[in-house]
């Protein structure tokens, strides 16, 4: 019988060393270069037929989008409006990932619907 592979949770937090020598190694199939930043952001969605905002700051960014913490119950793949709090501009997005941590704050990995390099710059366009 082959071998099964279970894989659980809190395994996630040994990190690529606890690999197994045989192993493949780690490929990051990232689509975008991370960058730690802490940009405030607003998070505009609906909760059931309910509408909500959120005042939140990025935790890192992409030029395809970025990861907040967030206390609204989000789900995978909601769609969501986030507004750069320095430029005033807007982009939507979708819920790619959540992530409970150990202190019960969720992470949210959102997703551009489409790409913004710019979206994440510090000052607005000037006109």
């Amino acid at each position: 019988m082959g071998r099964v592979k279970f894989l659980f949770p809190r395994w996630a937090r040994l990190g690529r060393e606890s690999q197994a020598r045989n192993a493949p190694p780690y490929v990051d199939k990232r689509r975008a270069e991370r960058i730690s930043a802490n940009v405030s952001v607003l998070v505009y969605g609906r909760l059931g037929n309910e509408p909500f905002q959120e005042a939140t700051e990025t935790i890192n960014v992409s030029g395809r989008g970025g990861l907040i913490r967030i206390s609204a119950r989000v789900g995978p793949s909601q769609k969501l409006v986030l507004t750069n709090l320095h430029t005033d501009e807007d982009q939507t997005c979708r819920v790619s990932r959540l992530v409970q941590t150990s202190d019960g704050k969720t992470l949210a990995g959102l997703e551009f619907l489409q790409p913004a390099p710019q979206f994440w710059r510090s000052h607005p366009k000037k006109t």
